[in-house]
């Protein structure tokens, strides 16, 4: 920033006068530079290439020699639409923090997006969003930040569940522990899922290990834990116990896969009650739905993590099996509870992120969910169902072309109309009991998600291979 000149003398002064306070000036700035960098973090240098040996961060030349004091991760700066700049931290670091890779660290090109503000811009705009959605996120952030546990947590009940889903809205955001507006309580609320995870011998990351939601809780908290593995590895912030508790939680989801390729509830694994069992001939696509959202992110890591593909290819055979005839996935019948009207977008994102090769099955899905929000278009105060729109958002997003324009145009006015200027969004569909109307972390989380979808993941037409994975 350049200073206006102030001079506070009545008069002109004196050459000798005007030479001594040039000089003070000079020292004064050399100071300061001095001090700026010695408390900078150097910043690791991030290629979005995997072909090219080395990307310099985005940076004006003429802020080139002065030390970065945004987001490291580029996050998003209140006040401007949560529109951050990159850094122009220099120096190649020695990968220390959870990768322990040394030199520069590559995301997986499905994340690289949402990790560069100019990136995030030309998504937003490329993809029919704009800089209301990002300063929809900014306040739902700041919303959120306020409503933390001591403990870290979210949530008065059922506190992994809710933690994981702020995380991944945090996350969304490339905002990691270095991040300077949001890193203490990222921090906290992974140390948090950390720690419940230690206090169970089967790593199950609930705290009523017994209870049919601990299947979604754990599956909700390790994917977050999934995603914050892949991005710490850029940041310098250690994280003890993290890479365990996530492997440890992978392991669990993998173990308890039945053969059906699907999970449900209630079991018993060395002798000890658990929410998971893999005897059970059973299955359920909403609770598959985190699991897999979890091996989604477990691949991602590149982690060497046993069973992993199998469990992955598992899966996908059996969202094949839940598809009807009509094209959705579920029961056919409107009135049952997993009915193909509700977890149609879970089954097409399953698809679209988990495999190649199965585009008849998932342009059956996208039809279907087509035809259903043509007859009946979605309402905030009506029919809302956030669960029900965090499926369908991200598989209209990947699917991309006129699908996704159809889907954007009655998603994103209803999701920023819904937004109230504390930033927090308002309980839709009033003679509705449950879900929505019931928790409000739980609304502001999966509104978030679904404001961030523009840059979150990249749709599988814009990756050079088919699958998310590469």
């Amino acid at each position: 920033m350049i200073e206006k000149e102030v001079d506070f003398l009545p008069g002109g002064g004196t050459a000798q006068g005007a030479a001594a306070s040039a000089d003070m000036k000079h020292q004064v700035q050399q100071k300061k530079r001095t001090t700026l960098n010695k408390s900078m973090p150097m910043k690791k240098i991030v290629s979005n290439s995997t072909t090219s040996e080395v990307t310099l961060p985005e940076a004006p030349p003429d802020l080139l020699d002065v030390p970065d004091v945004s987001s490291p991760m580029g996050g998003g700066t209140l006040g401007s639409g949560g529109f951050g700049k990159a850094g122009a931290g220099g120096g190649f670091g020695t990968g220390m923090g959870i990768g322990g890779s040394a030199g520069f660290v590559s995301l997986p090109p499905s994340m690289r997006s949402r990790c560069s503000s100019a990136e995030r811009l030309q998504k937003l705009a490329q993809n029919g969003g704009s800089s209301e959605c990002e300063r929809a996120v900014s306040q739902s952030l700041e919303w959120l930040k306020t409503k933390q546990n001591a403990d870290g947590s979210w949530g008065a009940g059922n506190k992994a569940a809710y933690t994981g889903m702020v995380l991944l809205c945090y996350l969304g955001r490339c905002e990691t522990p270095d991040s300077p507006f949001y890193g203490d309580n990222v921090m906290k609320g992974i140390m948090f899922l950390v720690e419940l995870g230690q206090k169970h011998p089967s790593g199950i990351l609930a705290e009523n290990p017994t209870a049919n939601s601990a299947t979604y809780e754990h599956g909700i908290a390790t994917y977050a834990l999934g995603e914050m593995y892949t991005l710490a590895r850029l940041g310098a912030k250690q994280l003890p116990g993290m890479r365990e508790t996530f492997e440890k939680g992978v392991k669990l989801i993998i173990d308890n896969q039945n053969t059906r390729g699907s999970w449900t509830y209630g079991g018993d694994q060395a002798g000890l009650p658990i929410a998971y069992t893999k005897d059970s001939k059973g299955e359920d696509l909403s609770v598959a739905g985190w699991q897999y959202q979890a091996l989604k992110a477990a691949k991602n890591t590149s982690l060497k993590i046993p069973g992993l593909s199998k469990a992955i290819d598992n899966c996908v055979e059996y969202i094949l099996s839940k598809q009807t005839k009509d094209g959705g996935f579920g029961k056919e019948k409107r009135d049952d509870h997993y009915n193909q009207w509700s977890l149609t977008g879970c089954g097409v994102l399953g698809l679209q992120t988990l495999s190649k090769g199965k585009t008849a099955a998932i342009k059956k899905g996208i039809g279907f969910l087509q035809e259903f929000l043509t007859a009946e278009p979605l309402d905030w105060n009506k029919n809302c169902n956030l669960y029900c729109w965090y499926y369908y958002t991200q598989a209209f997003f990947q699917q991309g072309g006129a699908e996704w324009k159809f889907y954007n145009e009655q998603f994103l006015p209803q999701i920023l109309a819904a937004q109230q200027p504390n930033g927090s969004f308002k309980a839709g569909r009033a003679n509705w009991a449950a879900g929505d109307t019931k928790n409000d972390i739980y609304r502001q989380a999966l509104c978030t998600l679904q404001l961030e979808v523009y840059y979150r993941y990249l749709k599988v037409a814009d990756r050079d291979e088919g699958s998310i994975f590469e």
